[in-house]
């Protein structure tokens, strides 16, 4: 196993490198996560000593191990691979806290230190085929606050920003807000895909095709926050024993640029 250790100021691990089951030793961290479903789920390796065989999804005994911090399912927009920053016990940056567009809190617990971020629905809980879609990471053992944050660049984001209270056609909160910036590729599919979400300007995106070849840089979905357990958060919304997509939204004042992760060869000095 190789361990990589929480000095390192941001690293990254792509999907690709390296056998699934590395462990990694960070306090702040970018994985790849790789997945075919509509959730992602965050748990212990061992899910605190609990046998799921038996166990449904959405039924009470799912919801009862939600609650109790043991399983973090969360709802995805699209069955899609996804970049995720998991920080331990540090504070968000000015630009994590600045673009983040939603967030859920929730009772996390890791009695065995070993975290682990599955792309994929319940059955991974009890079968060895998750592998390939399983990032695991070493944390000290413990309870955490789990603060989940999106952001508009990920799976989840424009479904979510649409959730602000107070939502406005994406095309124009980027004029409005970012007025000297060309449009990034993400926004100008966006408006290919729809021209009605730049308000005014629908003509100039009727004839564009969606560019889905050209290289975009890897921007994060989520970031993971954690920090010792204190008190119980507010519980998220579950749809069918699942955090729902879209809790917690907001507007940021300007639009979100979008967090890059950062890659740190596995083989670069420390």
């Amino acid at each position: 196993m190789l361990y990589i250790h929480g000095h390192l100021e941001r690293l990254i691990l792509p999907a690709d490198w390296g056998p699934p089951g590395n462990v990694l030793v960070m306090s702040r961290i970018d994985i790849e996560v790789q997945n075919e479903a509509t959730g992602f789920m965050i748990s212990s390796r061992g899910l605190c000593g609990r046998d799921f065989s038996g166990i449904d999804n959405g039924d009470e005994a799912w919801a009862e191990a939600v609650r109790d911090g043991i399983i973090l399912p969360v709802e995805l927009a699209q069955d899609e691979a996804f970049w995720v920053r998991v920080l331990l016990d540090q504070p968000l940056s000015n630009q994590e806290d600045a673009e983040w567009i939603g967030c859920t809190r929730h009772r996390l617990r890791v009695p065995d230190g070993k975290l682990e971020i599955t792309g994929g629905g319940p059955d991974f809980l009890w079968d060895d085929d998750s592998e390939q879609y399983t990032r695991t990471l070493d944390i000290p053992p413990g309870d955490y606050l789990a603060e989940l944050y999106t952001y508009l660049q990920g799976i989840n984001g424009v479904y979510t920003l649409e959730k602000a209270v107070d939502a406005e056609p994406l095309g124009a909160y980027f004029r409005r807000t970012r007025p000297h910036i060309p449009f990034p590729l993400w926004l100008r599919n966006e408006c290919a895909a729809d021209p009605d979400v730049d308000p005014g300007h629908q003509a100039e995106w009727n004839d564009v095709e969606l560019d889905y070849m050209s290289d975009q840089p890897p921007y994060l979905s989520f970031l993971l926050r954690l920090s010792p357990f204190v008190d119980a958060p507010e519980p998220a919304r579950l749809e069918q024993g699942w955090v729902a997509a879209g809790q917690g939204a907001r507007r940021p004042s300007k639009c979100p640029l979008g967090l890059v992760a950062e890659f740190f060869p596995p083989d670069a000095p420390s």
